[in-house]
């Protein structure tokens, strides 16, 4: 309900809306705020995961569950399934499952660590609505800060904006 979030979700529709300019006679819906910050989320904690379970960051996939405000029959739901597919030697610092237990400290780290990136200021200035085509479906998001590999991301990368999570 704050401002600056609706302010940001305008922007990141516009940018939608210029990515997918005939959206309404396709049928397809703008995802909504609450998926760019849970996929965002998602993201931030797959990284931060990685480095304390010994899963590569790329053996770790996501899954993002997400009704949209005011959806007509669905469930309300938000939540973050983080999964791997893999088996072997990777792992052997506690596991993933393991981390579950310490979600709290992997939240506060991830926060802490999106804060920045090495590509700010230029990274927390983006706007979906302003630049390039490829990027109308990112807010602040970039090699530096959120993207994984794409075979762990459902979106290939797009609808992500750390400025949304943290103060960019």
């Amino acid at each position: 309900q704050r401002e600056a979030v609706k302010s940001r979700e305008k922007e990141l529709k516009a940018g939608w809306e210029l990515r997918f300019p005939k959206a309404d006679a396709q049928g397809m819906k703008f995802p909504g705020i609450r998926f760019y910050l849970l996929h965002t989320l998602a993201h931030m904690l797959i990284t931060q995961v990685s480095l304390e379970c010994g899963y590569a960051a790329s053996a770790i996939r996501e899954r993002i569950y997400c009704s949209r405000k005011g959806e007509r029959g669905a469930l309300p739901m938000a939540a973050i399934l983080l999964s791997t597919g893999s088996s072997g030697s990777e792992g052997t610092l506690g596991g993933l499952v393991n981390q579950g237990r310490k979600i709290e400290h992997h939240l506060h780290e991830a926060l802490r660590r999106a804060k920045l990136c090495s590509h700010d200021p230029v990274c927390g200035r983006q706007h979906a609505h302003e630049g390039t085509p490829g990027r109308a479906l990112l807010g602040a998001a970039c090699h530096g800060c959120l993207f994984i590999a794409e075979c762990s991301c459902e979106r290939s990368n797009q609808y992500l904006d750390r400025a949304l999570v943290v103060p960019t």
